[in-house]
């Protein structure tokens, strides 16, 4: 009796187990589900504040230009100021030129009226002489010679007559003379003061195209200058916006590593606190960053590939937190692959590997075995290839130890 109550007792025991190993399963199968859930809803939090930022950039961006353009706006109106400036003064010199020249056509004119009176009075006088000396022919010679006293006295007069003579074809042509020289006087006069105005003319265009390029420039500047705050404001209200959905995907996070800690694991570890992957006979066969990858050429390489000093293959690897499993399967050039959440953001990548030793949806301890080293996928020789994401991105894994 006692024997049959011991083997219930023992039944009972193992029904309750086998019923608490079911619950715990289910239950832990719907955390993992909604671990996931939690961490792809965090991931896409994380995505669309990123792209609110870059929208926040490019907004950046544009006010930079327009605050460019707008500062060269300023430029271009200082530089025309001083133009206009400059081309002000060139007028009044000219203006001042300009006066000059008409005082000196008018001093020029004065003169030349003054040249021409004198030049028409002796040519009247000329004239006159002449036309005594054409009425009177050969008669006024004759007057010269009878009114002479004596044979030097007639020399005398017929000389005279010769010296008046000669001296009026001396006065014809400097009269000829200093009309062509008053003429081509005139003539220059005239061009220059022509060319001056016209010169002027050229100026005050000049002038007036600078201004209205003022009045454009102007305008252009209080556009850009409305453009820079248009965009200046957006980048405000973008850079807002992220802020807000960043905290919203930092909340999401926290509520996904909620559930590690819910599951008894531990999610707040600190740079150093995380354990190694192998054995501490490692050594690094390729390190983080860009390299010449025998498969694909120059690539960045994204983890580290660590192998030991002696009994790489098979051996074991080890979680370096606390953490959820979510993938325990081939994946691409990493062949067999284990990936798994350890929280504060933080993921890991176990790949090449020959075997697990653990699968998706479990939950794991920091210290545990994992898998095992292999040479699965793209490798060329027994290797564990080590990554660890960030927030999605995958970061130095030195820089967690």
């Amino acid at each position: 009796m006692k024997t049959r109550k011991t083997f219930c007792l023992i039944l009972a025991l193992v029904m309750v187990a086998a019923v608490f190993s079911v619950s715990y399963k289910t239950s832990f199968a719907v955390s993992q589900d909604e671990y996931d859930k939690a961490q792809e809803e965090a991931k896409e939090a994380r995505e669309a504040t990123e792209a609110k930022r870059e929208e926040a950039k490019a907004a950046a961006k544009k006010a930079a230009e327009a605050v460019a353009n707008f500062e060269d706006a300023e430029k271009q109106l200082e530089q025309l100021a001083s133009e206009i400036e400059n081309k002000k003064v060139e007028i009044a010199n000219s203006e001042a030129a300009i006066e000059a020249k008409k005082a000196e056509i008018e001093a020029k004119k004065a003169e030349m009226e003054a040249k021409e009176k004198e030049i028409k009075e002796q040519n009247d006088a000329l004239n006159n002489r002449l036309t005594a000396i054409y009425k009177n022919g050969n008669a006024g010679m004759a007057d010269v010679i009878l009114n002479s006293q004596s044979v030097e006295d007639l020399l005398s007069n017929v000389g005279m007559v010769h010296k008046i003579l000669e001296s009026d074809e001396k006065l014809l042509k400097k009269l000829q003379k200093d009309y062509k020289k008053l003429n081509k006087l005139k003539k220059e006069l005239e061009e220059e003061r022509e060319a001056l105005e016209y010169e002027q003319a050229v100026l005050v265009d000049q002038q007036i195209g600078l201004e209205a390029k003022e009045v454009e420039t102007e305008e252009l500047k209080k556009k850009y200058k409305a453009e820079a705050d248009k965009m200046h404001a957006l980048q405000a209200q973008k850079e807002a916006e992220a802020a807000e959905m960043a905290a919203d995907a930092l909340r999401k996070q926290l509520e996904a590593e909620q559930m590690i800690v819910d599951a008894g694991g531990k999610i707040d570890v600190a740079p150093g606190e995380y354990v190694w992957p192998t054995a501490s006979n490692w050594e690094l066969s390729d390190k983080y960053g860009w390299r010449r990858c025998p498969f694909h050429g120059r690539e960045f390489h994204n983890g580290l590939d660590i192998v030991l000093t002696s009994g790489t293959n098979g051996a074991p690897v080890y979680a370096i937190a606390d953490g959820y499993v979510t993938r325990a399967s081939w994946y691409g050039g990493y062949g067999n692959c284990i990936q798994y959440a350890v929280g504060n953001g933080y993921s890991v990548l176990y790949g090449h590997l020959s075997g697990y030793n653990c699968k998706a949806g479990q939950y794991v301890t920091k210290g545990s075995v994992l898998g095992y080293i292999g040479s699965t996928g793209a490798s060329t020789g027994p290797h564990l290839h080590f990554t660890v994401f960030q927030n999605g991105s995958h970061i130095n894994p030195f820089s967690l130890y």
